[in-house]
């Protein structure tokens, strides 16, 4: 159940009549085992198969919204991850979880806006791998296929991404929304001293230290459909990390990224609690130069497919497949750089809130394949290349 408090009782100020704290959340927890065997470098190179008791994206979720009159809100939204698992910021392989590590973790914005559009500042998602057309990640299961991919390989710069200033096309706008255009700051992420790097998410807009760029910005849209027993969307994505000043002691280099994705899906048997499938396409670049001028362009694409369907009694099954093609560098291919992924889900609805899972899932890579089951609190270690990862659990999810 969601708790909404009246801000005088939370914040103490005057403006207690009109703005509202909802406090939110979910807690996701899984028992089961995760492997990633069969290398290219031999058995040395394997993590063998492991149970474990995992968190799957626990998260805790404080708003604040305040009626500003004439159809106009203000509102935040600060969502912070949780590992109910070990009660810390680590994960499974005992990394560090960036998305655990503080408030607002996962995301954390202030906006104005109306029923047409919502202006944002912050660290936001933008959804490249979830939305009506991946309901299952999203929801029932421990991940999917589509995920598993699009979070490895050449990659787009971020799906959550920090520094960010974003447009919403809110409710008023129909079957376009959740529609969004973005741009962001990442300041030396990704180009800083090899013995320090600094990745998306962990920086703060600006360069670290003396003679470092502070040019590191991306941007991207989203076109979103829905209507009726139709849904779509077209996702597009660059970024550019700029490059280190050539007077720096410190070798630098630039990544430039291209991404984008189209997908369209189906809603079946009813419009309240539909079926659903959809097919989503992926082609991405990057561009990598060094400060002597060298660059490297590496290109692939993914496509992936994926179904819920409904059964009687509270029952559901989901499935998930995804292909990420052989990578291309300066347009030679790569071979057996690919990986094929597969998840399997029955879910058992016990409320509206509360629900139990089992899944399956796969990622089978070629010999030069480096994919692994995405989420930084999950997989037990990254896997080598040519490493199969598999996953069995049994979860409970319970949204409050």
């Amino acid at each position: 159940m969601k708790k909404s408090l009246i801000a005088l009782a939370v914040l103490g100020t005057s403006f207690a009549a009109s703005a509202q704290v909802t406090l939110s959340g979910r807690g996701v927890l899984e028992v089961g085992q995760w492997q990633a065997t069969g290398a290219t470098a031999g058995p040395a190179a394997d993590f063998r198969a492991r149970t474990r008791v995992v968190d799957v994206g626990s998260r805790v979720a404080l708003s604040v919204n305040e009626d500003l009159g004439g159809g106009l809100r203000a509102f935040v939204m600060c969502e912070t991850g949780i590992n109910i698992d070990n009660g810390s910021s680590t994960g499974q392989a005992n990394t560090n979880n960036a998305n655990t590590t503080s408030w607002c973790s996962r995301e954390g914005h202030v906006g104005i806006g109306n029923r047409t559009v919502e202006i944002r500042g912050g660290r936001q998602n933008v959804w490249w791998t979830q939305g009506p057309l991946n309901v299952i990640g999203a929801r029932w299961s421990a991940g999917d296929a589509i995920t598993d991919l699009l979070t490895g390989g050449v990659g787009q710069y971020t799906v959550r991404g920090e520094n960010m200033i974003l447009l919403q096309a809110g409710p008023g706008t129909g079957a376009f929304a959740g529609s969004q255009a973005y741009m962001g700051f990442m300041g030396a992420s990704g180009h800083l001293n090899p013995a320090s790097p600094i990745g998306a998410g962990q920086d703060n807009g600006e360069a670290v230290g003396p003679n470092n760029s502070a040019k590191g910005k991306y941007q991207g849209l989203k076109v979103a459909y829905s209507q009726g027993a139709l849904m779509g969307s077209f996702d597009m994505q660059t970024s550019d990390t700029g490059i280190q000043t050539p007077a720096t002691a410190v070798t630098g280099s630039r990544t430039e990224r291209s991404a984008w994705k189209l997908g369209a899906g189906y809603r079946f048997s009813g419009t309240k609690s539909p079926n659903t499938i959809s097919i989503q396409y992926v082609e991405r670049e990057r561009t990598v130069t060094t400060a002597a001028g060298a660059a490297t362009k590496g290109e692939e694409n993914v496509v992936a497919l994926v179904g819920l369907y409904r059964l009687k009694g509270g029952w559901q099954l989901n499935g998930s497949y995804g292909r990420a093609s052989d990578r291309k560098d300066n347009n030679v291919t790569v071979a057996n750089s690919g990986a094929t992924s597969y998840g399997l889900g029955v879910v058992k609805v016990l409320s509206n809130r509360t629900h139990a899972q089992f899944q399956y899932r796969v990622v089978e890579n070629k010999a030069a394949g480096g994919y692994g089951l995405n989420g930084g609190n999950y997989s037990g270690g990254a896997a080598a290349a040519g490493a199969d990862s598999r996953a069995w659990g049994l979860g409970v999810t319970h949204l409050f």
